[in-house]
């Protein structure tokens, strides 16, 4: 009988130097600034292209496909805004809006207000009794602060679990109140006067709606007064590479930088790794230990310079050695743990998936050029097979390279 897995994670973590199984995560913690800003790494261009016209009350776009790291990007950017407002001695607030579903410009001016009546709501009666009256909304708000300092942000959350959602049009009800535009323009100018400039981020503004091109055009052309208004800027955030270009172009002059986040390359994804593992070593390093420097190179090649997909495949092939008992995870065992790993991932997926899968490797990925892949697959349409990408793409077993779809390091069928 082989050893309990509970000792056998305890003699790794020992071998290894950490005082647990370190925290790749696909997705940032909003609630741990400290943690967010230690482990950020690059885009030191883009972050200068989008605080720039932030500072100075104009709205920015950031796109990007499926995990390449929006949400930490624009959490990085309120913290630094706030950092270098504070430098300069300018005044500034800059506020966190997650998980919006809304789909109408109401339920956009409605969110804003919630927002700026939170922040008001400590001195101002009028705000106060607006948020009593939006209760139903079930927003919550979480006060954020980065590393030893107090420099941080406000984090709104509309929790939708206990909120009424329209599965047609994507409207969230429960937020009521009589004319949100007048009010979203009246707390915009209280909250100037107490706070100075104001810089609202939205979060994947075009994430659950139907016909979301048509949805977030319309919702923002209805917005226009307030995102053109230069007290308030917005960082706004979508995945749709189409989405963002249609905004984009429909609405010139609305967004000063459009944004979209590159790939990382392999060292920047070499120096997540060993700054991950650092925040549980018991002493720091500079290497990637138990990893090979060749190891996480090959990972990060087969992440296609996705942190997402990096911090996954990490994640993963740590627990296959733990499982199998290796010390160290250089190039003559990595394939074996990823063969464990894609085996438990494959298991968690039913046999059609794993026919698309194999297809979807055969013809070297699923685009609307590959007439062959589609029609092995069954479908005449390529927009028809788009819900299902976004579905694997969202189990990590596809990622998106440009318009081609193919099969991820986890999903897929060959060994190699």
């Amino acid at each position: 009988m082989s050893e309990p897995i509970a000792i056998r994670l305890s003699n790794s973590l020992a071998k290894w130097g950490l005082r647990q199984l370190p925290p790749f995560s696909d997705v940032p913690s909003k609630h741990d600034l400290g943690r967010l800003q230690r482990l950020f790494t690059g885009r030191v261009a883009e972050l200068d292209r989008v605080i720039l016209p932030l500072l100075h009350g104009r709205n920015v776009l950031v796109r990007g496909m499926w995990g390449i790291g929006k949400t930490t990007f624009i959490l990085h950017t309120l913290y630094e805004l706030n950092r270098q407002a504070k430098l300069v001695g300018q005044r500034l607030l800059p506020l966190y809006v997650d998980n919006f579903r809304g789909g109408t410009t109401g339920e956009f001016y409605k969110i804003i207000v919630f927002t700026l009546a939170s922040v008001l709501a400590d001195k101002d009666d009028e705000a106060r009794a607006l948020l009593e009256r939006m209760k139903g909304s079930n927003i919550t708000r979480q006060q954020t602060t980065g590393i030893k300092s107090k420099i941080g942000f406000n984090l709104f959350t509309v929790v939708t679990g206990d909120v009424e959602v329209d599965k047609e049009s994507g409207s969230v009800h429960g937020i009521e109140l009589d004319d949100p535009q007048h009010w979203a323009e009246e707390l915009l100018k209280r909250a100037t006067r107490r706070f100075g400039q104001l810089v609202i981020a939205i979060d994947d503004l075009d994430k659950g709606k139907p016909d979301a091109v048509r949805a977030v055009r319309a919702m923002l052309e209805g917005a226009l007064p307030l995102l053109r208004d230069d007290r308030c800027s917005f960082i706004l955030t979508g995945r749709s590479l189409t989405i963002a270009e249609d905004i984009y172009s429909q609405m010139l002059g609305l967004f000063t930088e459009n944004r979209q986040l590159s790939p990382m390359t392999p060292e920047e994804l070499h120096e997540i790794a060993v700054k991950t593992l650092n925040l549980v070593r018991e002493e720091e390093e500079q290497s990637a230990r138990p990893f090979t420097d060749e190891v996480i190179e090959t990972i990060a090649i087969r992440s296609y310079g996705i942190p997402r997909q990096f911090n996954l495949i990490c994640t993963k092939v740590l627990y296959a050695a733990v499982e199998l008992g290796y010390v160290q995870l250089d190039s003559s065992v990595l394939a074996s743990v990823l063969a464990h790993a894609r085996a438990d991932v494959n298991a968690n997926v039913n046999t059609e998936i794993r026919r698309i899968l194999s297809l979807a490797e055969k013809h070297g990925g699923l685009s609307q050029d590959n007439r062959m892949a589609l029609s092995d697959l069954g479908y005449d349409d390529f927009f028809d097979l788009l819900p299902l990408l976004d579905y694997l793409e969202r189990l990590d077993l596809i990622v998106r390279q440009g318009e081609r779809w193919i099969v991820s390091a986890l999903g897929t069928t060959t060994s190699n």
